[in-house]
């Protein structure tokens, strides 16, 4: 705790050209920057003609029902327990003990709200704003990323709120949009645009990639639009006085070095710690896709070669990634509608920190082209929503800044002030977690894995020295194993990297919607074989079943008894419906020589007519996770797949079940291993023992 305190307390801060050291001068420093930045309304000088986007609605969907004392407990069930309170002093653990005594309170705070009655709920929607710095050395206040602590009755109204507005905005924002949203990530933004990026430059495509900052993203936000597209989207007009008098009564106050400066009354943008700030962002955001889309639509841009191309833009919260053909008069066209929907919304660029980035443009004029953008021109690999974005296959440069913030782990541990139990908690959770972002998405190479188990290795036996003289003293297969099978639990980087690529063939089946679905994804033979055998498949109109790679038959996929003939078709990626309409499947060996198939041609053709497949129209296919009660995809589950098949250990309950140290409970597995250094085995190396070991 003395520590955190010491890395987050403001010596000194940038004030014009010179440096504020006193805490007058610093607070006042402070107070200047964010009475500025949010006591100053936004001035629109563009409005967005909304007729012409072609708005979904959300009329109908009981977004302004009165609040029920089962909704707000379940808000208060949700709530974290022991994060840092607002300006009242009280955390989620409170509302949660004490709900029986104070419910009648809350819920009378609640009905006031929802009848809008008048009063002083500014009183209700203080918060105070700790700075946490962005980076080492931060020495501007913009350096410091500001966190609201939010009075906690204004903060439960927002968590019902956003919980109502979560229900249906997965109907109302682009397909282009990853943030904020259930079941999507980080992850799914990369995928797409990675998948784009090497399609563009595997094809010899020119084109560019605009990597996009939004100048302060949340606290610029114009209220005026924001309740403008709220109303042109349908939102109830009680909804919109909610929100409306959440925003108008907002006031907050900074702290700093423990000390709160002066009230400042909110004119525009949103509250970071804020639980319905979030949706409310990719809600006034999402217009800019829309205006690209509507520009694409009049033929006002040129399309992009590729009919897996589906989108121009990616956005990830702020963070916005445009595909523009090298152009100049396009680029000059994104620009100028990014300035005006800047001009509408408080959402400008930030030219400082735009890049752009060439794809297959070495003969053309860039200096030309890129004439109207004002950002940095940076070439591939670049980095993108923290990972490594290339043209090609990932190599160990790649991604040699995760295996460094590895080692950096270490250095802030004292290794040798640990007993084996508690290096191993820290191997279990945080140096295998650590990497853990970057194998869901990209395949990584073994010799990163086996860089990450020597990293593991070494402080698991040896702390921070070098390991020699026999200090692993069990092999490391048998220590990635599961505890079950007689090993120590530490996940086997290799199948835990697989079991979480198996999300993305899971989600193509689940989510077919999402716009990197049917192009390539980061999963290989093996992780294909792995995701068939742990799956079943139920037809019904077959449209989404793969003839040859899915489990259909219920014996596994087709290409394990035919890989001859998988190998020799055309069109591997045929779905069910679509192979048995008119025996297309058989069209699709129709190349070449063709007189080794028919045996298998003609012993497949009468298992499907002995079947007697049949197709059940408007009826989807169905899949189930074979590893789980419910029939869904866990990580976890895909993990311990990979073990099954494996003799269980007669003596693991007696060990980890048992009521003990954990020291002790790995002194009794070293035990049943043999592998403790006691005198016999000492002796028999001739290194230098007690008699009475």
């Amino acid at each position: 705790m003395r520590a955190r305190r010491r890395k987050n307390f403001i010596h000194t801060l940038k004030a014009g050209d010179g440096i504020a050291t006193t805490h007058q001068h610093k607070e006042e420093v402070i107070y200047r920057h964010f009475n500025e930045g949010l006591r100053k309304k936004a001035t629109r000088t563009v409005t967005i003609d909304w007729a012409s986007l072609d708005l979904p609605s959300v009329h109908g969907r009981g977004l302004d029902n009165p609040f029920t004392e089962g909704e707000v407990w379940d808000a208060v069930k949700a709530s974290p327990s022991e994060k840092a309170p607002g300006p009242d002093g009280f955390r989620g653990i409170f509302f949660k003990t004490c709900w029986p005594q104070i419910k009648e309170d809350v819920m009378q705070a609640f009905h006031s709200f929802y009848h809008l009655t008048r009063g002083d709920f500014s009183k209700l929607n203080s918060a105070t704003i700790v700075l946490l710095p962005k980076k080492e050395g931060a020495s501007e206040v913009q350096d410091y990323r500001p966190i609201s602590l939010i009075h906690s009755i204004s903060k439960l109204i927002a968590k019902v709120l956003s919980r109502r507005l979560a229900t249906v905005i997965d109907n109302i924002i682009s397909p282009a949009q990853s943030a904020f949203l259930c079941a999507k990530s980080t992850q799914d933004s990369f995928l797409y645009v990675q998948n784009v990026v090497r399609s563009l430059h595997r094809k010899k495509t020119p084109a560019l990639l605009l990597k996009l900052d939004i100048a302060r993203a949340f606290d610029n936000v114009s209220w005026e639009y924001l309740l403008e597209l709220l109303q042109h989207l349908g939102f109830p007009a009680r909804w919109r006085d909610w929100i409306a008098l959440l925003l108008s009564s907002a006031s907050s106050t900074v702290m700093l070095n423990g000390s709160a400066g002066r009230p400042i009354w909110h004119k525009r943008g949103l509250r970071h710690g804020d639980p319905l700030s979030p949706l409310l962002f990719i809600l006034a955001i999402d217009t800019m896709h829309r205006l690209l889309c509507r520009a694409s639509e009049m033929n006002m841009f040129q399309p992009l070669p590729g009919r897996d191309i589906s989108l121009r833009l990616s956005l990830y919260a702020d963070d916005v990634v445009i595909f523009a053909n090298p152009i100049q008069e396009e680029i000059e066209l994104i620009m100028g509608i990014l300035r005006d929907f800047g001009n509408a919304t408080g959402l400008h660029i930030n030219p400082a920190k735009s890049t752009v980035s060439a794809i297959r443009c070495e003969d053309l004029d860039l200096d030309a082209v890129l004439a109207a953008f004002e950002g940095e021109r940076v070439g591939f690999p670049i980095k993108y929503l923290g990972l490594p974005l290339t043209l090609n296959r990932i190599r160990l440069v790649h991604i040699q800044f995760i295996l460094d913030r590895i080692r950096a782990k270490l250095a802030g541990w004292k290794g040798k002030l640990m007993n084996i139990a508690g290096r191993r908690v820290l191997v279990r959770s945080v140096l295998t977690a650590l990497p853990t972002f970057a194998l869901v998405v990209l395949r990584a190479p073994k010799k990163f894995l086996s860089e990450i188990d020597k990293v593991r290795r070494r402080f698991l036996w040896a702390h921070e020295e070098d390991i020699s003289g026999g200090k692993c003293k069990v092999s490391w297969p048998i220590v990635c194993s599961p505890t079950e099978s007689g090993g120590l639990g530490v996940p086997d980087m290799h199948r835990f990297s697989r079991a979480l690529r198996l999300r993305w063939l899971w989600l193509s089946w689940t989510s077919p919607q999402r716009p990197w679905n049917g192009m390539q994804l980061p999963c290989d033979d093996d992780d294909s074989a792995l995701f068939s055998a742990s799956t079943t498949v139920t037809l019904g109109d077959g449209a989404t079943a793969s003839f040859w790679k899915c489990p259909w038959t219920g014996s596994g996929a087709l290409k394990t008894p035919y890989p001859t003939l998988f190998r020799h078709s055309r069109r591997k990626n045929r779905s069910v419906k679509e192979a048995l309409q008119g025996n297309t499947w058989i069209a699709d060996l129709a190349h070449g020589d063709t007189t080794h198939l028919w045996v298998d041609v003609l012993r497949l053709h009468r298992w499907i007519q002995d079947a007697d497949i049949q197709l059940i129209e408007q009826s989807s296919d169905q899949i189930k996770w074979r590893h789980e009660a419910s029939g869904i995809y866990t990580a976890n589950s895909a993990y311990k797949a990979q073990f099954l098949g494996r003799t269980a250990s007669e003596i693991s309950n007696f060990i980890w079940q048992t009521w003990a140290p954990q020291r002790l409970k790995i002194f009794i597995w070293l035990l049943t291993k043999n592998r403790l250094w006691c005198n016999d085995r000492l002796q028999r190396r001739g290194w230098q023992n007690s008699y009475f070991c």
